[in-house]
């Protein structure tokens, strides 16, 4: 039986290669390089864009998954992907990219409508929510029904929208259609067209949970043309075979199963947690989560709900604070030593250097309130960031970043109360994942606190790469379903 099995993690601040060996139960090996296709102008980036080379990266996850088979010398007998699951690229007929990759960081869909009077301050979401019928949530978001979402920037039809409002959808172009980064890695490797698992499909806004298929009527009344969006498949199953051309770029055999792309998040849980029912799950990367697993669909209140790889689905909190959450903090201490003492100070060491300070600061950080907020959130997109009740005994970095991390922590706790109120059910288990909660002691702390459980952590790094290795291995036979792939892999 094969036991190796090659995942890639098409991120938006790296791109990782995994190999796994799932007689073992470990990881074989891993590669993580920086993710430096981005494209973004600096006065675009002023203006809410984000535009990177789809191309460019793909290229970068082949080489450096090229370069972990080499150092291992381990074959692999299928490939699994994964990655940012919004975001939006253009292909041609021919699978040549058109235009630049808009990620799921890209706020142009909250623009101001041309002709908008600055009280008004009507957006491209608000049209969009007005022609598809959206109701307001108790939240006071726009909504479409069943789509387990409200409508916000970075999803993939608030971008579609955006560029047909503004002539930006190429008319000239035959078949044109759209993809996401992680489908896209997947059709370059096999050399068929894109298509979406669910959990990649719900990240457009229009997917419809309870027919899982594309909602067309309301697509239709979107002015958007049907062929744009990708063809559905089930996950963990082959999209196709390992070019040869790829697998001499690789190393690999060609031939093996390429895996359908399904999401970080999905993949993240299905590498951290085998118990399912009883866990609720922590991920801090740039964004964070906190998830609990439903067999049902369910009420989402504020919440979303997101169909999860092969049955079920996540009841999750999404997006609301991560790791750019405390590197908006970490940023305002390096930019104040720019402009004061002339120089920056190292990324990573002032993370630790912050999480060292805010471990010498008491729970409570001495009355300290940080509202973290940086982004506004699901509840209040217009919310911003606020420090509170400072002394001038208290004023320091540390009680600034413990108070940050606490509040962290408080808003991802919310997430667990609401999925818990919703009817999903107490969890007796805490399991973290990302380098956001493993680097950060003083997280794990307040999360402790504010749930009453005792965190554990994956017993791996890279937990979303290791989900994909194991829809990887579902797709080629090895185990009969992802759950089953969760229980032997993820429980040791």
């Amino acid at each position: 039986m094969p036991t190796h099995y090659l995942s890639i993690d098409v991120g938006s601040t790296s791109v990782t290669a995994l190999i796994i060996d799932i007689e073992a139960k470990s990881v074989v090996g891993s590669s993580t390089i920086a993710n430096n296709a981005e494209i973004t102008s600096p006065q675009d980036k002023k203006r809410g864009r984000s535009e990177w080379d789809l191309v460019r990266m793909t290229d970068l996850a082949v080489t450096n998954a090229a370069n972990l088979i080499s150092s291992t010398k381990t074959q692999p007998a299928a490939i699994g992907i994964t990655g940012q699951q919004q975001g939006l690229q253009l292909l041609d007929k021919d699978l040549n990219t058109v235009g630049n990759f808009i990620s799921w960081q890209d706020q142009r869909s909250k623009d101001p409508l041309p002709g908008s009077s600055s009280g008004e301050n009507r957006t491209y979401l608000d049209a969009m929510g007005e022609l598809g019928g959206a109701v307001t949530e108790e939240n006071g978001l726009p909504a479409f029904d069943n789509t387990g979402c409200p409508i916000v920037t970075g999803y993939t039809a608030p971008t579609l929208y955006w560029l047909k409002a503004n002539n930006e959808l190429p008319t000239n172009v035959p078949n044109i259609h759209g993809t996401t980064a992680p489908e896209f890695v997947v059709s370059r490797l096999t050399g068929t067209r894109p298509v979406t698992d669910p959990t990649d499909a719900v990240s457009w806004g229009v997917y419809d949970l309870t027919k899982m298929d594309w909602n067309y009527d309301l697509i239709n009344s979107l002015g958007l043309k049907r062929e744009i969006f990708s063809n559905l498949a089930d996950s963990c199953t082959p999209a196709g075979k390992l070019t040869p051309a790829m697998a001499a770029k690789l190393g690999a055999k060609a031939g093996i199963p390429v895996s359908v792309a399904s999401g970080d998040h999905q993949c993240s849980f299905a590498g951290t947690v085998s118990d399912y029912d009883n866990t609720v799950a922590i991920n801090i990367g740039t964004g964070g989560q906190a998830s609990v697993y439903v067999d049902k669909p369910t009420p989402r209140g504020w919440l979303e709900l997101r169909p999860y790889i092969q049955s079920g689905y996540l009841l999750a909190g999404v997006g609301v604070v991560g790791g750019r959450t405390f590197r908006t903090l970490r940023d305002f201490f390096n930019n104040a030593s720019r402009a004061i003492a002339g120089y920056e100070l190292d990324p990573d060491v002032l993370y630790e250097k912050l999480v060292e300070l805010a471990s010498k600061v008491p729970a409570g950080a001495e009355g300290v309130v940080v509202d973290p907020l940086f982004t506004g959130s699901r509840s209040n997109p217009l919310a911003k960031a606020a420090v509170r009740e400072l002394t001038p005994g208290t004023f320091t970095p540390g009680h600034m970043a413990r108070a940050l991390f606490e509040a962290m922590a408080a808003q991802l706790a919310d997430s667990y109360r609401e999925a818990a109120k919703l009817g999903a059910g107490e969890r007796s288990k805490l399991v973290g994942s990302g380098n956001g909660l493993k680097l950060n002691a003083v997280l794990r702390e307040s999360l402790e606190a504010e749930l009453g459980m005792s965190l554990q952590l994956g017993r791996h790094n890279e937990e979303a790469a290791i989900g994909a290795a194991l829809c990887a291995a579902v797709a080629d036979g090895s185990f009969g379903s992802i759950s089953e792939a969760s229980a032997s892999f993820a429980g040791g």
